[in-house]
C-alpha cells in the first residue's frame, strides 16, 4: 500500500521524466537522421553564439562578390583589414598591387609583429585583393597553388588529343581555360548547370571531332575518351549523370574532390552557394536528386569548412561601431590608408560586427557562428 501511494503521489513527476527521456531520445535520433539526410543544406548564421576569433578569409569572404560592393564600381589602390579583439586591441594588415601584378602585403615599419600587425600569407593577400580586382581567369589568382597540377593536366590533355587525332583525323581543342564571364554566359544559356567550372581553374578541356568542317555530334566518335581518361586518372564528361558532355575531360571527378585537395578554392565557390542550393532543391522537387549527387557532394564539402566558424549575417542590419571605426581609421591613416581611394575592412569581436568602409560610406553586419 505504501508503495502504491508513493507511486500515485509522484506519478506526475515520473511520467514527466519518462516523457522527457523519450522526447530527448527521439529528438537525438531524429536529429541524427535529419543530419544524415540534410547535411548538404546550408547552416544558419546564429548571432547569439560567442565568437572568440576571426580570420582574414572570414572577413574577406563576407563581402567577396557581394552586390553591396560590386554596385559601388570602385577601383581601390589598397585594401586594409583591421581585426579588433574583445578588449579593443587592433591588428592591422593590408595589400596592394601594381598593374596586373599579384598583390603584395603592405609593410608597416612602425608597428610590430605579432602584437599589432597581421602577417598575411600569400593566400590571405589574394583573399583581400579579390575585393579590389577580379582576374580574367581564376587560375591566374591561384597559379602559385595550381601551377604543377595544371602542368600535369596539360600533359595528359595533349597525350589524349594526339590519340584522338590518330583515331578520328581532325580533332580540335575548342575550350580549355575559361573566363568567369564566359562561364556566366554559358550558365545563362543553359549550356552548363554550374556557376563555376573546372575550366575556370584550368583543369578541363573540350574536344571537338570534326567532320566536313563541322563538329560531330556522333557519340561514337567521342567514346574512346572513356578509356583514355580512365587510363590517365581523369574524368570523362560522357559519364556525367544528368548532363552529358561527350567532348569534355577534366582532372578531377568533381568539384568536391578538387576542394578536398585545394581547400583554398572554397573561397571562389562560396559566393555561388545559393545557386547550388537552388539547383539541389529543384532536382529534389523534380524527383531527380540522384542526378545531382556531384552538387550535393560539393555542398557537403563547403559545409565541412564552415561548421562552427564565424559568419556575417548579410540580411540583418546592426548598430555601426562608430567609435571603433574612427579608431581604426586613425590608426590606418598613420600607415597610409586614404579614405577616398582605399577599402577598409573591420572585424570587431567586442561588438560582434563586420564593416566595410569605402568612399561611399560604411556597411556593417552582425557576426555570428555557422550552426
Amino acid at each position: 500500500m505504501f508503495l502504491t501511494n508513493l507511486l500515485l503521489k509522484h506519478f506526475a513527476k515520473i511520467t514527466f521524466t519518462c516523457l522527457t527521456l523519450f522526447a530527448c531520445s527521439f529528438i537525438e535520433k531524429t536529429g541524427k537522421l535529419l543530419s544524415k539526410e540534410s547535411n548538404w543544406q546550408d547552416y544558419s548564421c546564429d548571432t547569439t553564439l560567442k565568437i572568440s576569433n576571426l580570420s582574414v578569409i572570414e572577413v574577406a569572404q563576407s563581402f567577396y562578390l557581394k552586390d553591396t560592393l560590386l554596385k559601388q564600381n570602385l577601383l581601390p589602390q589598397k585594401v586594409f583589414v583591421v581585426i579588433s579583439d574583445s578588449q579593443g586591441n587592433l591588428k592591422i594588415g593590408g595589400v596592394t598591387a601594381q598593374n596586373q601584378e599579384r598583390p603584395q602585403a603592405l609593410i608597416f615599419p612602425n608597428i610590430q609583429l605579432p602584437n599589432e600587425a597581421i602577417s598575411l600569407s600569400w593566400q590571405e593577400q589574394e583573399y583581400l585583393w579579390a575585393l579590389a580586382s577580379q582576374p580574367r581567369y581564376l587560375y591566374n589568382r591561384w597559379e602559385k597553388l595550381l601551377y604543377d597540377e595544371r602542368t600535369n593536366f596539360l600533359s595528359k590533355r595533349d597525350s589524349i588529343h594526339q590519340v584522338m587525332k590518330d583515331l578520328n583525323g581532325s580533332v580540335r581543342i575548342i575550350s580549355d581555360l575559361r573566363s568567369m564571364a564566359n562561364q556566366q554566359r554559358y550558365l545563362s544559356t543553359n549550356k552548363t548547370a554550374s556557376p563555376i567550372s573546372m575550366h575556370n581553374f584550368g583543369f578541363a578541356a573540350d574536344f571537338a571531332v570534326m567532320r566536313n568542317n563541322k563538329i560531330s555530334n556522333n557519340l561514337s566518335h567521342y567514346n574512346p575518351l572513356n578509356n583514355l581518361t580512365a587510363q590517365y586518372g581523369m574524368t570523362w564528361g560522357g559519364n556525367f549523370v544528368g548532363f552529358l558532355d561527350p567532348g569534355h575531360i577534366q582532372q578531377f571527378k568533381n568539384g568536391a574532390e578538387m576542394l578536398r585537395k585545394y581547400p583554398d578554392l572554397i573561397f571562389e565557390f562560396e559566393p555561388y552557394r545559393h545557386q547550388y542550393n537552388s539547383w539541389m532543391n529543384k532536382m529534389i522537387n523534380w524527383g531527380k536528386e540522384d542526378k545531382a549527387n556531384d552538387t550535393k557532394e560539393l555542398l557537403i564539402e563547403l559545409n565541412k569548412f564552415k561548421k562552427d566558424k564565424p559568419c556575417s549575417c548579410l540580411n540583418l542590419t546592426t548598430n555601426v561601431p562608430t567609435a571603433l571605426i574612427e579608431k581604426a581609421k586613425n590608426k590606418t591613416k598613420e600607415l597610409g590608408y586614404q579614405s577616398d581611394t582605399d577599402l577598409l575592412l573591420i572585424g570587431d569581436l567586442a561588438s560582434k560586427t563586420i564593416s566595410l568602409i569605402t568612399i561611399n560610406g560604411t556597411i556593417s553586419h552582425p557576426l555570428g557562428r555557422w550552426n
